[in-house]
C-alpha cells in the first residue's frame, strides 16, 4: 500500500471517529443536563458522577473505535496510530467539542496530521515479512 493511500485512509478513520466521538459526547451530556435539571437548584453538583461516567466510558470507547474503523479499512500496524490518535483526541479534542472557533479546527487539524504522520511511521518501521503481499479482501 502507497504511503499516500495509507495516510488519507488514516485521516478518514479519524475524522470519522473523532466527529462521532463528539457527536455521541454531545448527545450524552445534554440528555444528562435535561435530566439533572430539576435538581440543579437544591444540588449545584447533580449529576455530576453521572457526568464523569460518560467521559470515562467516551475516553474508553475512542481508541476501540478508532482500531476498529483503521481495520475496517484494510490498514494493518496500527497501533502507534491508535496511541497516538487517543492521545492527541484526549488533550487537544475533548474539551473542546465545538469546532466552529478557529482554535478548535486548528487542533483538529493537528490531531488529525499526528495521527497520519505515526500512521506512517509504522508502516515504514514494519518488517517485509509482515506487509500485506497484495490487495487486502
Amino acid at each position: 500500500m502507497t504511503y499516500l493511500t495509507r495516510a488519507a485512509k488514516t485521516v478518514t478513520a479519524v475524522s470519522v471517529v473523532t466527529l462521532a466521538s463528539w457527536k455521541l459526547l454531545e448527545a450524552l451530556e445534554a440528555w444528562l443536563d435535561h435530566l439533572t435539571a430539576a435538581d440543579e437548584e437544591r444540588n449545584p453538583l447533580a449529576g455530576v458522577p453521572y457526568y464523569w461516567a460518560v467521559d470515562a466510558a467516551v475516553i474508553v470507547l475512542y481508541p476501540f473505535a478508532l482500531w476498529a474503523a483503521l481495520r475496517l479499512l484494510t490498514l494493518r500496524g496500527n497501533h502507534l496510530a491508535v496511541v497516538v490518535g487517543s492521545l492527541t483526541w484526549l488533550m487537544l479534542m475533548l474539551q473542546h467539542l465545538d469546532i466552529n472557533t478557529t482554535g478548535n479546527a486548528v487542533r483538529f487539524a493537528i490531531h488529525v496530521l499526528l495521527t497520519a504522520a505515526a500512521s506512517q511511521v509504522q508502516a515504514m518501521m514494519m518488517p517485509t515479512s509482515t506487509r500485506a503481499n497484495g490487495p487486502t479482501p
